[in-house]
């Protein structure tokens, strides 16, 4: 889908830079718990060591990569499985979507600790196409 070119008193704008997760949309954080959850069955054969990771390193996947559980392939498989969720709590949403059509033609970026397909699965569903 084609945005409008940018409004005039938007074409100052140089670049925009967007967070993905209760931020682009905005659920109570929902589609996190989703994510927490999947991420938790996933890693379920290393019992509390998860949450654990988690703790100590920032993100699980943090963790499973610096203590080589994962490598970068295991990263790359456990990002797309943890990922495969209902993403029935996003909406639509025509006000955000009007406000990034009046600004975009500068160079967007959707900021996500996810995997890059889940945040372009946000955008499709909230119907906005940085």
């Amino acid at each position: 889908m084609l945005l409008p070119a940018a409004q005039p008193r938007f074409r100052g704008i140089t670049h925009i830079f967007i967070d993905c997760d209760d931020c682009l949309y905005q659920n109570g954080w929902a589609t996190a718990r989703r994510i927490t959850q999947s991420i938790g069955a996933y890693t379920a054969t290393l019992g509390d060591r998860a949450y654990q990771l988690y703790k100590e390193h920032g993100t699980c996947l943090k963790g499973l990569l610096v203590e080589r559980i994962l490598d970068e392939a295991g990263a790359e498989e456990f990002l797309t499985e943890v990922h495969k969720i209902d993403y029935s709590e996003i909406e639509p949403d025509a006000r955000l979507r009007e406000v990034l059509s009046a600004v975009l033609g500068a160079p967007c970026w959707v900021f996500t600790a996810s995997a890059s397909e889940h945040a372009a699965r946000c955008m499709g569903i909230i119907d906005t196409r940085a």
